[in-house]
C-alpha cells in the first residue's frame, strides 16, 4: 500500500485583483499563491493535496463560523489599498483577523505584503507609509536570530520580490520580528506555531514584478532611474521555494511549541 495522502485546506483572502496585465498572464492572487504551493509540493515531491477555496475579502465575503472548523491554514493577500485606511472592507477584515488570531488558534494565518500589514493592525502593530519609499524587485532582507532559525538559512539573508511602501513600523504584542532591511525594519512577523507573515511577495515572478514597475512608471508613481534599478532586481534570483515550503510546513502544524526549533521530520495531521 503506498503511503497516505495527506490533505491542506486552505482559505485564501482576496484583497484585491492584480493589475490587467498581470492577471492576463498570470491570473489573480489565488492562481499565483497556488501556484506557488503546488510547485512546492512538486519540487519537494510532498505526498500533500490541496484544497483552496477563496474569499473575496475585499467585497465582504467572509466564512461563516461553520466553515473555520474546517479550515488548515488563511493566507491573506496583497493588495494596492493601505492597512491603516479607515474603510468598511479593511475595517472588517482586521476585525475578522484579529477574531481568528484570539478565538480560532486552530487555524494557521498567513500574511503576505498588505496581508502582513492587516494582520500587524489587527494585533495592535502600527502601519504607516515608509517616509524612505518603495521596495521593489527581489530584496536581500537581513534575518534577525528569529528568522534565521525559522528559515534555516546560514547565510541569514532572504531574498524575495518586493513592491510595497506602506510597511509595520511598530511590532505587536508577541510576535517576533523575521527579518529587516536599511529601508523596513520588520520585513515578516511569526507569533507561536499560529502567525506567519512576510513583507514581499513570494507567489511573485520576475516578470510580473516588471509588469507592475513598468506600469508605474507609466504613471509617474517611479522615476525612470528608480524603475531601471527595479526591473535589473526583478530578475535576481529569490528563494521562493524556501519561503512556499515553510509556508506549507507552517500550515500543516509543523512547528509545534515555538519559531526556533524543529521537532522532527516533516509531520502532518491526519484527517
Amino acid at each position: 500500500m503506498g503511503e497516505l495522502q495527506k490533505i491542506l485546506r486552505v482559505s485564501i483572502f482576496l484583497a484585491d485583483t492584480p493589475i490587467p496585465k498581470v492577471f492576463e498572464k498570470f491570473g489573480g492572487y489565488d492562481e499565483q499563491i497556488s501556484k506557488l504551493l503546488q510547485d512546492t509540493i512538486n519540487s519537494k515531491k510532498l505526498k500533500l493535496s490541496l484544497i483552496i477555496k477563496n474569499y473575496d475579502v475585499k467585497n465582504m465575503e467572509f466564512p461563516e463560523e461553520d466553515d473555520l472548523s474546517k479550515m488548515d491554514g488563511i493566507i491573506i493577500t496583497g493588495s494596492a489599498s493601505s492597512a491603516y485606511d479607515d474603510i468598511p472592507w479593511i475595517n472588517r477584515l482586521a476585525d475578522f483577523t484579529k477574531l481568528i488570531i484570539d478565538k480560532h488558534q486552530h487555524i494557521k494565518l498567513i500574511g503576505i505584503c498588505f496581508g502582513h500589514q492587516i494582520i500587524a493592525r489587527a494585533a495592535g502593530g502600527q502601519i504607516i507609509k515608509n517616509p524612505l519609499g518603495w521596495e521593489i524587485g527581489v530584496t536581500e532582507v537581513s534575518l534577525t536570530d528569529v528568522g534565521s532559525n525559522f528559515f534555516k538559512i546560514d547565510n541569514k539573508v532572504l531574498r524575495i520580490q518586493e513592491m510595497h511602501q506602506d510597511h509595520v513600523k511598530i511590532l505587536p504584542k508577541g510576535f517576533c520580528n523575521l527579518g529587516f532591511t536599511s529601508k523596513s525594519s520588520i520585513q515578516g512577523m511569526i507569533k507561536g506555531n499560529q502567525v506567519l507573515t512576510v513583507q514581499g511577495h513570494p507567489e511573485f515572478v520576475g516578470e510580473s514584478t516588471k509588469i507592475i514597475i513598468n506600469a508605474r512608471l507609466n504613471k509617474g508613481i517611479f522615476t525612470q532611474e528608480f524603475a531601471q534599478t527595479g526591473l535589473k532586481a526583478a530578475d535576481y534570483e529569490d528563494d521562493h521555494v524556501i519561503i512556499g515550503l515553510k509556508f506549507i510546513e507552517f500550515m500543516m502544524g509543523y512547528y509545534h511549541k515555538s519559531p526556533y526549533t524543529r521537532p522532527g521530520p516533516l509531520t502532518f495531521h491526519q484527517f
